[in-house]
């Protein structure tokens, strides 16, 4: 017969010291069962330095990294009525050590995020992922009461839908507008949405909007046109969308606009697809009336930092390289890189304000030809001419 010890009615002078001894395994479980047992495992000061959830109806995925180097990763899911399953891997890379345990619990599984966020001192969470899901699923539900005590997100990321699995009018976007006032960035599918709330996402106070098609044989939404005033009405600072949503005579008109500061000046980052053409006819039109001279790339390709980031070209299209850049320069000096790709996808990258700080561009020509683009242009229309 087992005898149940009594450990949080020990004096403080003696649980402290247990609880210290205790792996960080046993801190998690022993935060678990009470309030009470939670106030005194703060006082050790776990310091997270972010958390990562991935949400679905039965099944919630908690990832934390530790400042010192310690990993935890729980995959929590309901297998039977009030009967809960948690999966915990453990990874101190110091010690090299990595633990798996299974525990078991009567909450929903919901319910251990704010614990577990609340005890390791974690207030940033990192990403924030809805998974694939069926408009059947009553689970984002359940997520309301969790997403309204979420402090910062650095992320939210919604991943791959079907037209076969998910509707317009699901519940998505209660739970989009919940978590989007404490939200930096935003990833998301071409048809997860409408066009018009696709729109207010890429207008609104955001750091990131990426919008994709997440699978290659899943065309976007052809109806999902953009224009010119929903380009001027973006607030973001690094915005991408795939699929053909732009005119390129739009793009140029943008371009223009941005010379004369009359559209996004937060923006450092700009990337879209456009309509299919032929390379020349694009470059012409988007670069009608710009006065620019066209780089021929060279194939060593320069890469930018957009929001702190390194950023090289990245395209949906698996073979699409970068064939041509050109280089303009807004009314109150600053430089911008506009990239186009062999598929026709347009990069359009800002320099930083100061022409001397480089920290967002990292050059590959030389510095002749950069001083001296004249020359540049003269041996590109050579190449041209021999082509």
């Amino acid at each position: 017969m087992t005898t149940v010890f009594p450990l949080l009615r020990l004096p403080y002078l003696v649980l402290m010291p247990v609880v210290e001894q205790m792996e960080l395994m046993e801190r998690i479980a022993l935060s678990l069962l009470s309030k009470r047992a939670r106030m005194f495992l703060k006082l050790l000061k776990m310091k997270g330095e972010y958390i990562n959830l991935c949400l679905t109806d039965n099944k919630i995925k908690i990832g934390v990294l530790f400042d010192n180097g310690e990993q935890l990763r729980m995959d929590i899911s309901m297998i039977r009525y009030q009967e809960v399953s948690m999966i915990v891997y453990y990874q101190n890379l110091k010690c090299e050590h990595y633990y798996i345990q299974r525990w078991y619990g009567t909450l929903p599984p919901i319910d251990y995020v704010l614990p577990i966020m609340d005890v390791t001192h974690c207030m940033l969470v990192k990403q924030l992922v809805f998974p694939k899901v069926s408009e059947l699923d009553p689970g984002y539900d359940t997520t309301i009461p969790l997403l309204a005590k979420l402090p910062k997100i650095e992320e939210v990321g919604v991943e791959d839908f079907t037209s076969n699995s998910f509707s317009w009018d699901s519940r998505l976007q209660n739970v989009l507008r919940i978590v989007f006032p404490v939200t930096s960035a935003v990833t998301i599918p071409y048809h997860a949405l409408k066009p018009e709330e696709l729109r207010e996402i890429i207008r609104g106070n955001f750091e990131s909007v990426t919008v994709r098609k997440y699978s290659v044989d899943y065309m976007p939404n052809h109806d999902m046109k953009f224009s010119l005033n929903d380009l001027k009405m973006t607030n973001v600072r690094s915005l991408e969308i795939a699929g053909p949503a732009f005119e390129v005579e739009d793009l140029n008109r943008y371009f223009k606009l941005w010379k004369k500061k009359k559209c996004n000046l937060r923006l450092e980052y700009l990337q879209v697809a456009t309509m299919g053409c032929e390379r020349r006819k694009l470059i012409n039109l988007l670069l009608k009336g710009l006065k620019v001279g066209i780089y021929c790339y060279f194939g060593t390709e320069q890469t930018f930092r957009v929001l702190g980031n390194i950023k090289p070209f990245i395209s949906e299209i698996e073979d699409e390289r970068p064939t041509w850049e050109t280089e303009i320069t807004r009314s109150d000096g600053r430089t911008a890189t506009i990239r186009i790709g062999s598929h026709g996808t347009v990069s359009f990258y800002v320099w930083p304000e100061s022409t001397n700080d480089t920290t967002n561009r990292e050059p590959n020509q030389s510095s002749f030809m950069r001083k001296f683009p004249f020359i540049s242009n003269f041996y590109n229309s050579c190449i041209e001419r021999f082509k």
